[in-house]
């Protein structure tokens, strides 16, 4: 009694009573544990699943026991064999693609972060982007889209370029990328237009239509002969042909100015635009001059010519040399090879510090790997004009300068493309020009006529006009 009287007030009194209730309510709680996992039938190799997993309580799944080789086991072996998806509709993952819109501020480097992209991946797209540099500079609203694989690697970047055109670099087997151009058939028409000097030529240009980059065209063509600033007068008459392209209805690019001809005190002055993009008088002579073949004073060796169809060495894949590789020491002087204006100045990893220079028609020239650049964005040059020293900036094996020329915004061997070096229409070329102004001439003719007939002012008919040109 004595021992009963001690082992209560032990078990009930004070911190033993809490340990108590602890341990009666763990053997409860085991016991029920138990009680919900224990062996249907003593088989320890049967099992019950809840049925809030979507199977039924009166069903079961048997688990194979390894070393049994029963019936049992045999059937089960059946059932795993079995692919579980086998009779489900299979539908392919498409591969995503991420449309981005570039914003002040980002760079490719900041995108292809925040995509989640490698940094592998940037310097390969930026390796095959050396011979082209159309991915930069960034330009605010630019559009680009990235094609991922379902890993999230990189497939294809693609930039939009305008309605017409599209670029990408696309990966090939070796990991590297090639560069690949999407282009839409542009519609052209014609239209010539017949004003008369209100005020001064600018002015008077914009208010028929032409454009400020016509404009400086006209100037540049003329002004060996004509003084815009104090040879015009009021009412002195000027007519044009401007060429549109246009995709679905959308206008694409600038206007094209084909055809000029201006009246300053009662001298008539023509230019007009030939097939090699240099702007010529009605007797086939130059109004432009002509372009440098070599960028620098003295003829340096060329280390690597021109191959756009050029192997990779080691993937086999398309690498293209798009320019030449001069041999120049660091420091020599680069020349601008015709009279333009400079539209990109900018640094590149791989192409290191470069220039890009827009000539006059459809001609246009790079410099990389310069170090030292003379010349600032928007700039005008002349031909022959001192523009930077040579260098070995970006990715080179040497000192070298390499040189681009372009025609119609694609590549060409400047050693031995047919550039304008000559000063009138060659003999070969001369009856499609006369054939052009002659067809331009009668088109301004009719907006002439059409001109005064809004005015009110007797003239002849564009059949009569036509006739005094055969």
């Amino acid at each position: 009694m004595q021992f009963i009287n001690r082992l209560s007030r032990w078990a009930l009194s004070g911190p033993r009573a809490w340990l108590s209730i602890i341990f009666v309510v763990f053997i409860v709680l085991l016991f029920v544990y138990q009680s919900l996992v224990s062996p249907a039938d003593n088989n320890p190799k049967d099992y019950v699943l809840p049925s809030s997993i979507g199977v039924s309580n009166k069903e079961n799944i048997t688990s194979p026991q390894v070393s049994s080789n029963t019936d049992e086991d045999n059937n089960y072996d059946s059932l795993v064999t079995t692919d579980p998806l086998q009779n489900v509709e299979k539908v392919t993952a498409s591969i995503p693609s991420i449309e981005y819109v570039i914003k002040s501020g980002d760079t490719l480097a900041r995108i292809f972060a925040r995509l989640g992209l490698s940094r592998d991946a940037l310097y390969s797209v930026l390796e095959a982007d050396q011979e082209y540099l159309v991915l930069e500079p960034l330009l605010p609203n630019d559009k680009f889209t990235f094609q991922l694989d379902e890993n999230g690697d990189l497939l294809e970047i693609t930039r939009r370029i305008d309605i017409s055109k599209s670029v990408s670099y696309v990966q090939h087997d070796g990991g590297g990328f090639s560069y690949k151009e999407n282009i839409k058939p542009i519609t052209y028409t014609q239209k010539a237009v017949h004003s008369k000097i209100v005020g001064n030529f600018y002015l008077s240009a914009k208010k028929a239509g032409l454009s400020d980059t016509n404009i400086l065209i006209i100037n540049d063509v003329l002004k060996g002969r004509v003084n815009f600033r104090k040879d015009l007068r009021a009412n002195d008459a000027f007519d044009f042909v401007i060429k549109s392209g246009s995709i679905d209805g959308v206008k694409v690019g600038e206007d094209q100015l084909e055809a000029l001809e201006i009246t300053v005190k009662g001298q008539t002055y023509s230019a007009f635009l030939h097939s090699d993009g240099r702007f010529y008088d009605l007797d086939g002579n130059s109004l432009t001059p002509a372009l440098l073949r070599w960028p620098t004073r003295k003829h340096y060796r060329i280390s690597s010519p021109f191959n756009p169809n050029r192997l990779h060495p080691i993937t086999g894949h398309p690498a293209p040399h798009n320019g030449v590789d001069l041999a120049t020491p660091t420091g020599t002087e680069v020349l601008a090879t015709g009279d333009g204006v400079v539209t990109r100045i900018a640094t590149h990893k791989y192409a290191g510090k470069y220039i890009v220079i827009d000539y006059t028609g459809p001609y246009g020239s790079r410099f990389l790997h310069l170090s030292k650049i003379l010349v600032k964005k928007g700039q005008k040059v002349k031909r022959g004009q001192v523009i930077a020293l040579s260098g070995n900036t970006g990715r080179t094996t040497g000192a070298h300068l390499h040189y681009e020329l372009h025609i119609r915004g694609r590549p060409v061997n400047p050693m031995t493309a047919e550039i304008p070096t000559t000063q009138s229409i060659p003999k070969k070329d001369r009856e499609e020009y006369d054939k052009n102004v002659k067809r331009w001439i009668l088109l301004m003719i009719k907006a002439q006529v059409e001109y005064e007939d809004v005015a009110g002012v007797q003239s002849d008919s564009p059949a009569e006009l036509e006739s005094t040109l055969d």
